[in-house]
């Protein structure tokens, strides 16, 4: 699984969790629609840092517990440096 993969499959499981409806978290992340669907459909080559904190902070999910995954920790992340 590729980093950006991970992270929009990881983030759209946390907004589920959380009851939040896309609209919702774009809103209240004050991030555009655009934005968040290019992440959900991993169109990005990259995700900013910061709009992946602005979404983890309106999910109410710290860094930390975002990243503390045994994927990490086994090396099954692709960095896809290409």
């Amino acid at each position: 699984m590729n980093l950006n993969q991970y992270i929009s499959e990881k983030l759209e499981k946390l907004r589920k969790e959380k009851r939040m409806g896309v609209y919702t978290l774009c809103n209240k992340a004050a991030i555009s629609y655009e934005t968040y669907r290019s992440i959900r459909k991993n169109r990005n080559k990259d995700i900013y840092v910061r709009t992946l904190l602005i979404l983890l902070t309106t999910l109410e999910v710290s860094p930390a517990e975002f990243f503390d995954d045994p994927v990490f920790k086994n090396g099954e992340i692709d960095l896809d440096f290409k």
